[in-house]
């Protein structure tokens, strides 16, 4: 008789690590504080490309955990907000030249759409929001440059909402923060915005159904934005993180 030969006992395989999401809802990550206060920070140009993001002082800034901090990088490294880089740490994503036009080439298509689908849905409570807006513009005070950088964004993201497509929504939020990082990096000392003086008339077009003369001006006003950027890298120092989360008042709960 042959010998059986013995059964080779299977080797249990290890279970990945699961990560620790103690002060994080995945679910809602774009919701989170951390996410947005670093997205609010460089919409408004206060964080520049190159900007390094230590964990610690995230942490201390918003109050809450390193393992938060990290999660909510890594997150905005997926967005390309963020750039991670081994054994450095994270930083502020860095756009090259040929992607600052790219940014705009794309805002060009996008904003023509946006536009053109806003005058077709524009409905009364469409026209009460944007004329709100266009007011609460007219009565800002210009002198308060991060509520101006804010403001100017909000009017084609709500352009953008009152066309009623939540992708072409998503892409235009997107494109928002992703020219705010090329003009942090490429714009010229001294170079006036001239999203203010830009606005009413774009609004009053929409407003009037006019819609060739609206996408006119769109294109217009984002040709102007787009001459403010030069391809001269702006190599300023970048402001201490505590400072600028402090003055922003981004603070999230850890949980527990």
């Amino acid at each position: 008789m042959k010998r059986s030969r013995p059964l080779k006992r299977k080797t249990k395989r290890s279970e990945p690590k699961r990560q620790d999401t103690e002060g994080v809802d995945l679910r809602s990550i774009d919701d989170d504080p951390v996410v947005q206060g670093i997205l609010t920070a460089i919409s408004q140009k206060r964080l520049k490309p190159g900007a390094k993001l230590g964990e610690d002082k995230l942490a201390a800034a918003f109050g809450t955990t390193r393992i938060h901090i990290r999660q909510a990088l890594a997150h905005l490294a997926s967005r390309k907000v963020v750039m991670q880089i081994p054994n450095r740490g994270a930083f502020v994503y860095r756009p090259s030249w040929e992607e600052a036009q790219d940014i705009f080439a794309a805002r060009r298509i996008i904003e023509t759409a946006t536009v053109a689908a806003a005058i077709d849905r524009l409905d009364r409570s469409g026209k009460a929001e944007l004329k709100a807006h266009m007011e609460l513009e007219a009565q800002h005070d210009r002198n308060d440059r991060w509520a101006s950088l804010s403001l100017t964004a909000e009017f084609h993201i709500l352009v953008a909402k009152l066309g009623g497509n939540r992708v072409l929504l998503d892409m235009s939020r997107e494109l928002m923060l992703r020219t705010s990082l090329a003009i942090a990096t490429f714009e010229q000392p001294g170079e006036p915005d001239c999203s203010p003086d830009a606005h009413p008339d774009i609004g009053a077009l929409i407003l009037a159904r006019d819609k060739a003369g609206a996408i006119d001006a769109m294109r217009h006003h984002l040709e102007e934005m787009e001459q403010r950027i030069r391809p001269q890298q702006d190599k300023d120092e970048v402001d201490e993180l505590t400072a600028i989360f402090r003055e922003i008042g981004a603070r999230a709960r850890a949980a527990g």
